[in-house]
């Protein structure tokens, strides 16, 4: 949303803009889109879309960041394993 409000002169309609992106989607992308919104996403209207496309990117701004406290934990059991079976990292 930051960037099509930076650029209002641009004179995009919404539904065009929400069209574009869901256009540019790969199908795995759609499909988990569509799963989220419990339908057809391109049937909302376009300003019920970019709410949703908000929400659905506020909630998986963590999708892919690893915990990294599970990771320091996993690091430190395969040191350990190595260490009992003679591995040498």
């Amino acid at each position: 949303m930051e960037a099509i409000n930076a650029c209002p002169h641009h004179g995009f309609d919404t539904w065009l803009l929400v069209s574009y992106f869901y256009d540019g989607m790969s199908s795995l992308m759609k499909q988990l889109l569509e799963t989220m919104c419990g339908g057809d996403f391109m049937s909302k209207n376009p300003e019920e879309a970019m709410d949703f496309l908000s929400y659905v990117a506020e909630v998986s701004r963590g999708w892919d960041e690893p915990n990294k406290g599970e990771m320091g934990k996993m690091k430190s059991q395969l040191s350990a394993f190595n260490a009992k079976v003679g591995i040498i990292p």
